[in-house]
């Protein structure tokens, strides 16, 4: 890495303009690049047609309303100087449409915006997080700010909005046979291994001493473990993309214990879309297995129409280069052999089912009739699904299949209405949003 300079004083280092004739020129390198295999081209694709699956489109569309969700963030500079500051600012919407509504402009020759004003109806959420060198509220650490910080945006001082009560629903199974104890990882203070989380243990703020080392508070948060990739000198920008995934499906399980306690029939009308796949990644991958036994409950006691839809990576790319070999109205189920053969590295015959630790929903690509490809992930009764994937295995999937038809939008590639509608009203983009928001940091900062 080339020095830099703080003063201007100084000339930066620059890299030297001949020193990539030592890799070019060496055998070793030689052999690792043809040693190495790469994904293969469209030519060479072969589909299994047993995972070829024909929509069978509904008489009647038992969805009234939907609900997609999406979040984004950004990350600006509160002192330049050394060394250096940082915090983030995050904005989730949930944005709710109803289909009639959707209907009506579809047939209209021309979209008014006081059509679109009427069409969405949006609840944002806001969370600012200590990123790099901040402590929040005497916390003595930038971890332990972090920890705070996601706590506090859990506990909201309105009860409608409180997603601890939610979390403590859904990890406690408490829809359900409530279970006595969730097994943490390691305690955020101590360090000490595999500390039980009893249940009867937490107060009415959802925080409890269960650590037999130190008996500090643990937050009912804790259990995400996003405080373990918080490193205090090197900042907390490696969990930001892990936190805005996380807070994107509980605020979605949040909605559905609402619907639930209140008009569980509501469950047979309503779409939920996240956008981007139903998994969670890096330190909060222990997440998929209560969601998936929510998930599963759900579809054995009342119903769920939920889905993720992706608009970018290695599947989508995939998806767009075998368009031609799917007919309009078909989906394609993937499994372990496709996904290892034509998307990601690894042996085609991998035993353990993709995304087993971290997905609780399995992938498929499909085709419209109006020939638009679309990567969804529907949630699946098992992770070992991905090994013989059925149609049946996927609840409510024509439905879900012709709605997302049904939401085409133009705005972006293979975008539906919903995503597109809430990534436009909650995005923070680098300009103006990140210029304001840091000066608005700058000022509010002590």
């Amino acid at each position: 890495m080339a020095y830099s300079s703080k003063t201007g004083k100084r000339p930066d280092e620059y890299a030297s303009k001949s020193s990539h004739s030592h890799i070019v020129n060496d055998q070793d390198v030689r052999e690792f690049l043809s040693s190495c295999e790469y994904p293969k081209s469209v030519e060479d694709v072969v589909l299994n047609q047993a995972l070829v699956i024909q929509l069978q489109y509904p008489d009647e569309n038992p969805i009234e309303h939907i609900i997609a969700m999406d979040g984004s963030y950004t990350t600006v500079p509160v002192k330049k100087t050394f060394p250096s500051s940082q915090i983030t600012f995050f904005q989730f919407g949930e944005l709710l449409l109803n289909t009639k509504d959707l209907d009506n402009i579809s047939e209209m020759p021309f979209i008014s915006r006081e059509s679109m004003s009427k069409l969405k109806e949006l609840e944002r959420s806001k969370l600012v997080l200590p990123t790099k060198n901040v402590s929040y509220k005497q916390s003595l650490t930038l971890t332990h700010s972090v920890r705070k910080s996601i706590y506090e945006f859990f506990k909201s001082k309105d009860d409608e909005k409180n997603l601890l009560d939610t979390l403590f629903w859904l990890i406690y199974e408490v829809y359900s046979t409530p279970i006595d104890t969730y097994n943490l990882s390691q305690c955020p203070h101590c360090g000490e291994r595999n500390v039980s989380l009893n249940r009867i243990d937490f107060n009415s703020d959802f925080i409890s001493n269960s650590c037999k080392v130190c008996n500090k508070d643990i937050y009912l948060t804790d259990i995400f473990r996003l405080h373990e990739a918080v490193d205090d000198e090197l900042g907390a920008g490696g969990i930001l993309g892990y936190l805005t995934n996380l807070i994107e499906q509980i605020n979605i399980i949040h909605t559905i214990k609402f619907i639930k306690e209140n008009k569980p029939d509501l469950l047979n009308r309503f779409l939920f879309i996240k956008d981007g796949p139903l998994a969670f990644f890096g330190q909060t991958a222990n997440m998929h297995d209560p969601v998936r036994k929510l998930c599963n409950y759900l579809f054995d006691k009342y119903n769920l129409f939920m889905a993720g839809l992706e608009k970018s990576g290695a599947f989508v790319e995939h998806a767009d280069e075998i368009k031609d070999l799917l007919k309009p109205g078909e989906a394609l189920l993937l499994d372990n052999k496709h996904i290892y053969s034509y998307i990601l590295p690894g042996p085609s015959d991998n035993p353990d089912p993709y995304a087993r630790t971290s997905y609780y929903s399995s992938k498929l690509i499909f085709k419209s009739k109006d020939n638009r490809m679309y990567v969804i992930t529907l949630p699946v009764e098992s992770e070992n699904i991905v090994l013989n994937p059925q149609k049946s295995d996927f609840k409510n999937i024509d439905v879900i299949l012709w709605n997302i038809e049904k939401l085409r939008c133009d705005m972006y590639d293979n975008a539906i209405v919903p995503v597109a509608l809430a990534n436009k009203l909650i995005s923070l983009s680098n300009h103006p949003s990140a210029t304001i928001l840091e000066k608005f940091a700058k000022t509010h900062a002590k």
